[in-house]
């Protein structure tokens, strides 16, 4: 074999590996997928909020689902904002809908304020299985209270001051258990019974700076 010939032939032998690479790479671009399309934002209305949450988008009606941040329940024929990613769509916020507002969240709902947390509104309405309120001070001003209770009302206090211009109680029993000293104190006290009034003591004190007065049928002392 001539020099020319052996040249030739070591040419092709180390071209051949560098041709090999190259198709190999092309063929595994080809191999590689088209990118999805990206995450978009887009306008879509509220076909359905129950069971499931449904969004009318522009080329398609979709499940959605609200995304943590929207506290603010969607309802059907809102106007809302969405976070479009292929087969996830997330409802962002509620543009318009009705007048009426619900807040909503999946579990816990805290709001926490530095300051002042204020509440207005005409009508204030709270419902709950149970509440717990715990408060250093307490201050309540109001024209009307009208509180009913169906079960047990249980109060403790240090000291308990009531104050008004007419007080009405009414039950159909009464029982009060002091362990120190009940005392009253009026400019006149009227008490009656319909069938029996008891007066019972270790020592028992009847004065009067007047008249002392004991009427009845029959009257009897010791």
């Amino acid at each position: 074999m001539t020099g020319s010939m052996r040249m030739a032939t070591e040419s092709a032998t180390t071209e051949t590996p560098a041709e090999g690479s190259a198709i190999e790479r092309l063929i595994s671009l080809d191999r590689v997928p088209a990118p999805g399309p990206e995450p978009r934002l887009d306008y879509g209305t509220v076909t359905a909020a129950s069971p499931t949450l449904a969004v009318e988008l522009p080329n398609r009606t979709i499940a959605a689902r609200r995304a943590k941040s929207c506290l603010v329940a969607p309802e059907t024929g809102d106007r809302v904002l969405c976070s479009v990613d292929g087969e996830h769509v997330y409802v962002l916020a509620v543009l318009e809908g009705s007048k009426d507002t619900t807040l909503v969240s999946d579990g816990d709902l805290s709001l926490q304020s530095g300051g002042t947390l204020k509440l207005s509104s005409e009508t204030l309405k709270v419902k709950a299985s149970s509440a717990l309120a715990t408060i250093e001070d307490l201050r309540v001003f109001g024209r009307e209270l009208d509180a009913s209770f169906g079960g047990k009302v249980g109060l403790l206090a240090e000291r308990l001051e009531t104050r008004a211009t007419t007080m009405m109680q009414r039950a159909k029993q009464a029982f009060r258990f002091v362990e120190g000293l009940d005392q009253t104190r009026s400019g006149a006290v009227d008490i009656r019974a319909e069938s029996l009034a008891a007066v019972r003591g270790e020592t028992t004190i009847m004065a009067a700076r007047v008249l002392a007065k004991l009427d009845g049928e029959q009257v009897k002392i010791g």
